[in-house]
């Protein structure tokens, strides 16, 4: 397998200065391995009280899956912080993956690809989504408990053509990569 490193390297380049930890960070992550492929592309979160700007990487090394999240954010210092998560997987401990294409009709025609999800499941966490349960009557006091769901994707890429223009091309071309490597194993 052909080491993309230096593509990876350029791909940041083209997102974060040279004195970026970000880089640091990426490296340290996946040291001396060599990279098979990859997906860096911006992000803008949003949460309840802030709007900040986060670097993903997606990295695929001979041996694992290397995620990086770097944000710029406020939480826990209104000065900001560079905070940096990185998780890395066995790609042998991917116990499933699912990769779903839509394509729009354009007549009696299937057209091109409008959008590319992919899902990962190795077990690491479970996602809980809780409301609080409810009845009917607008006026009733009773406890309903909760009701929720819980699902056990432990990464979820969704892109769109439209939305994510500037890097669906890159995208589409990593969720291809990574589902050939892992049908390989």
């Amino acid at each position: 397998m052909i080491d993309v490193r230096l593509e990876l390297d350029a791909a940041l380049a083209a997102l974060v200065s040279d004195e970026s930890p970000v880089l640091a960070d990426i490296r340290h992550a996946i040291g001396e391995d060599s990279v098979q492929t990859f997906y860096v592309r911006p992000e803008t979160v949003f949460d309840a009280d802030s709007v900040y700007d986060r670097i993903v990487s997606f990295i695929v090394t001979e041996r694992r899956l290397v995620l990086v999240y770097s944000d710029t954010n406020y939480e826990m210092d209104t000065r900001g912080e560079y905070v940096t998560t990185t998780q890395s997987i066995r790609l042998a401990d991917i116990k499933e993956h699912h990769v779903v294409r839509r394509r729009q009709f354009q007549g009696e025609l299937v057209g091109e690809l409008n959008s590319i999800l992919l899902r990962l499941r190795w077990g690491a966490s479970f996602n809980q989504d809780l409301q609080v349960g409810a009845c009917d009557d607008p006026a009733c006091t009773n406890d309903h408990g909760y009701i929720g769901i819980a699902t056990n994707e432990d990464l979820q890429i969704f892109l769109d053509r439209h939305t994510d223009s500037a890097y669906f091309a890159e995208g589409v071309h990593f969720i291809e990569e990574l589902d050939t490597i892992l049908g390989d194993l």
